[in-house]
């Protein structure tokens, strides 16, 4: 029967698509289903594109492990079709693939997608396996769409919302300089005296000034200042 309804359903955009996709997923018989199975494990299958299938699949509670080869990549929560966490199995992130995920959804998406986006660059494009099972609906936890995570890896591979802003600021402050975390002189636009005035500020703010030393802007202050935040 759903194998009939997903042949028979007329498509009326995306979400016509994504509702035939889903029943004919559900028509599919045990061997076809075992075929997948294998073709993830073998490395045939986009990892992102699996897991952002099963978030926008899944409606009950569940919780998702991602296991690479013998071990546990990570494992993610889902429920009524959101992202409400994902912990990264891995001795090397010290703690920064975990915790809650602000209440802000835009904010949660953001957070998530680097942590998918880490996850995916583990597994190397190799072969993984999908666990399920069901969980407690999560509670006291940012959650968020799969589109908001498209949304969110989408502005992760432009750049980001750093780069955005420094077009944005690029194009419309008198003057203006970038300070790598590299070794590097900082790239600068605009008129000398202007530069001199943000070269003090970044001086003043710079690490080397020490612990416990206050910083001490000059006196013409830059309307807008950015300062360093962690990735996470």
């Amino acid at each position: 029967m759903a194998d009939r309804a997903a042949h028979h359903l007329p498509l009326q955009g995306s979400s016509g698509r994504t509702l035939s996709e889903a029943l004919a997923r559900l028509a599919a018989t045990p061997a076809a289903i075992r075929g997948q199975a294998s073709q993830a494990a073998a490395g045939r299958e986009p990892l992102m594109a699996a897991l952002l299938r099963e978030i926008s699949e899944t409606v009950l509670p569940r919780e998702l492990t991602v296991i690479c080869g013998q071990q546990t990549a990570a494992v993610l929560l889902v429920a009524h079709r959101r992202l409400a966490g994902v912990c990264l199995d891995r001795p090397d992130d010290a703690g920064t693939g975990t915790g809650p995920a602000p209440d802000d959804p835009a904010a949660a998406a953001r957070i998530f997608a680097g942590r998918l986006r880490a996850l995916e660059a583990a597994a190397e494009a190799g072969g993984f396996t999908l666990r399920r099972r069901p969980c407690k609906t999560p509670q006291g936890a940012g959650s968020c769409t799969v589109q908001m995570l498209r949304d969110a890896l989408a502005a992760e591979a432009a750049g980001g919302p750093l780069e955005a802003f420094r077009a944005i600021a690029e194009a419309k402050a008198e003057a203006w300089m970038f300070c790598s975390r590299k070794a590097q002189a900082p790239e600068a636009h605009g008129p000398e005296n202007l530069l001199r005035q943000l070269d003090t500020v970044r001086g003043a703010i710079a690490p080397s000034a020490g612990p416990g030393v206050s910083a001490r802007l000059p006196e013409r202050r830059p309307e807008c200042l950015l300062l360093p935040v962690s990735e996470h």
